[in-house]
């Protein structure tokens, strides 16, 4: 069975990053997410085209790694429950809407800031990782080493990217982290039937 979808997503994000870094064409600037262009420009292709482009190597190998990480144990859960065509579509639209959700918050913090951009898988690979503590709260996630209960990251996760919100802190788009998160728990309830109780049932 695999994970198609996950691999799939693996290659083109480093397939695509390698094209941008070393082509002659500007592409990062064409399509990185610049939210003044895509509210006073309608550049909405950016919204999408964005999460392909990375800063760096190192940007675009946590984000793969992370991906990997995560992406074949809720890809191959959701294929052993629903077939291999519906698991990988359900992965493939949790994948999707996150990072839609993850770009839309980022134009909405940042419409007016003709300067402000940004890249990366980071949004879409947000809500990977929150669709999988949903099924998977207690798996033990480490954190700069430090071994914690997944939902208790979430937690973490979430409380960090408000505070960046709100502080500017770092040069990281947590506007992108939390938006990502809210879409992969949003699309993880809407798309998998009793998935809500299922997560309620860990602590119950």
């Amino acid at each position: 069975m695999g994970a198609p979808v996950t691999y799939t997503l693996l290659f083109a994000n480093i397939a695509i990053f390698i094209w941008a870094e070393y082509s002659k064409e500007d592409y990062f600037h064409k399509f990185a997410e610049w939210p003044y262009e895509i509210v006073n420009q309608h550049k909405y292709y950016q919204m999408v085209t964005s999460a392909f482009l990375h800063a760096g190597w190192m940007h675009l190998l946590f984000n793969m790694f992370t991906l990997f990480s995560f992406g074949p144990v809720l890809e191959g859960m959701f294929i052993h429950n629903f077939g291999q065509t519906m698991g990988s579509l359900y992965f493939f639209l949790i994948y999707f809407i996150s990072l839609m959700s993850g770009s839309l918050l980022t134009v909405v913090f940042n419409f007016r800031n003709p300067n402000y951009f940004a890249v990366g898988a980071s949004g879409a690979v947000s809500g990977i990782i929150f669709s999988y503590v949903l099924f998977f709260p207690f798996s033990q996630i480490g954190v700069f080493f430090i071994p914690m209960p997944a939902f208790l990251f979430a937690f973490i996760y979430v409380g960090v990217s408000i505070f960046g919100i709100k502080s500017k802190f770092g040069n990281i788009g947590h506007e992108a982290h939390l938006g990502g998160a809210l879409g992969g728990v949003i699309a993880t309830f809407f798309l998998i039937e009793g998935a809500f109780r299922f997560f309620l049932s860990h602590f119950g």
